[in-house]
């Protein structure tokens, strides 16, 4: 079984044009410290960025061959099919989805799932809350998903309505019953934590998560723990997460 990480990127976002490609952190773009932490956690794994096939994506392009990375470049709007191509292109049975607008991603996560999908294959493992939400459904950005080619094949063979082939993986974890869905249990500290929004859309987002990413990286030891710690010694943090969370509901 050959694994992989596959990063879903665009330029064309409608809220924030380019946001991935504007300078975010000691020289830095979202999509460089993206890949960068991808690389030092997953030494070995197939590493595919997915981008589409617009001649405005070619920069994104020029990205992965820059970071060393493998590149495809399919359908804007399919994602679903440009997951499928990806996996097929570079002979991925299993990948951990990746989006490319989430900072704070923890890459170290990755293992846990390739773990628990060894000991117990499922089509769709991600961590959840308590109530059955999956992380992707909330605004933490935190940690990623992991999903297979057979199972997305199955997914497009079932449906072409447009809010599944936008949302790669949302087709799985909505239909249990012809899906294996397996939510790992969220750290104690981030369960029912729904007022905290470490992903990017807008502006909002992309000014606040730059002063943050700053404090995170030169002031503390980089955990989860510290992140949080960060976010309760500035409370107009957590006020500005909560407005960006009410304009950008999930």
């Amino acid at each position: 079984m050959k694994d992989g990480i596959i990063i879903q990127a665009r330029t064309g976002s409608t809220r924030l044009h380019n946001k991935i490609l504007l300078p975010f952190y000691g020289g830095q773009r979202i999509i460089d410290i993206l890949i960068g932490n991808i690389k030092q956690a997953c030494a070995g794994k197939t590493i595919v960025l997915a981008t589409t096939d617009r001649p405005q994506d070619d920069i994104l392009a020029e990205v992965a061959r820059e970071a060393g990375i493998c590149c495809y470049r399919g359908d804007e709007d399919n994602v679903l099919d440009r997951f499928i191509r990806a996996a097929a292109t570079f002979n991925l049975d299993r990948f951990i989805r990746v989006c490319s607008d989430n900072p704070f991603l923890r890459p170290d996560s990755f293992r846990a799932f390739f773990e628990e999908h060894d000991a117990h294959p499922a089509d769709y493992i991600a961590y959840g809350f308590a109530d059955g939400r999956p992380t992707i459904k909330s605004h933490l950005g935190l940690f990623a998903e992991l999903t297979t080619a057979d199972a997305l094949r199955r997914a497009a063979a079932a449906t072409q309505e447009k809010l599944y082939i936008e949302h790669v993986t949302i087709y799985l974890y909505t239909h249990p019953e012809a899906f294996s869905v397996r939510l790992l249990p969220l750290p104690d500290e981030l369960e029912g934590r729904l007022d905290l929004r470490f992903t990017l859309d807008t502006m909002e987002d992309f000014t606040l998560l730059q002063e943050l990413y700053a404090a995170f990286c030169e002031q503390t030891d980089h955990s989860i723990h510290a992140l949080l710690r960060l976010v309760e010694a500035h409370p107009e943090y957590r006020v500005k997460m909560l407005e960006n969370i009410a304009k950008n509901e999930k």
